[in-house]
């Protein structure tokens, strides 16, 4: 070893040492301020799926709206409440050539409502009232605050605001018009 050849020196080390700390207690409290944000991204991406999710059922079913092979006749397509937070539509899922009726037990009659904060769904309705309606949204993980459907001839739009349980503040609005061919 040579003689010019030498390590750190104690202040050195101590300077380094130093400089580390400061950096690492910056470092450990950025730390939750990133997981926080994390987390934050993380549940506004999961109600983002999960609206996408509920808002395609309802364009499927809108779309569908109408449909007969044959010679239906009523209405295929009804919004109900004050609200406009309810939908019921038929189409001609047999191809029989008309729209069973809700009580027939293979009724092609759907509904969709907003209720207790919840997307729910039900086969063989004839109004948006009453008990048995499954729900499309978990609320264990979300609220909705708002489903409202518009008409505008063949033009439907569904709106649907919800927000995580986890970030309540934070709401997120889903909006979609659906061109219904097979309405009126």
């Amino acid at each position: 070893m040579s003689v010019n050849s030498r390590g750190f020196s104690l202040t050195e080390m101590l300077v380094a040492v130093a400089i580390s700390s400061v950096l690492m207690l910056g470092v450990a409290r950025m730390l939750p301020l990133l997981q926080r944000q994390n987390m934050q991204l993380m549940a506004q991406v999961q109600l983002q799926e999960a609206l996408q999710q509920m808002m395609m059922t309802m364009e499927k079913a809108v779309r569908r709206a109408g449909y007969c092979n044959g010679e239906c006749v009523g209405d295929a397509l009804r919004i109900r409440h004050h609200d406009a937070s309810c939908l019921l539509v038929a189409w001609d899922e047999n191809s029989n050539g008309q729209w069973e009726g809700s009580t027939h037990p293979e009724s092609e009659w759907y509904g969709y409502r907003l209720r207790n904060q919840s997307l729910e769904m039900q086969r063989g309705v004839n109004s948006c009232d009453g008990n048995g309606w499954e729900r499309l949204s978990d609320p264990g993980a979300m609220t909705l605050s708002e489903l409202h459907f518009a008409r505008d001839q063949q033009q439907i739009k569904i709106s649907l605001t919800g927000h995580s349980l986890a970030f309540p503040h934070q709401s997120l609005s889903v909006v979609s018009w659906i061109y219904g061919a097979n309405l009126p």
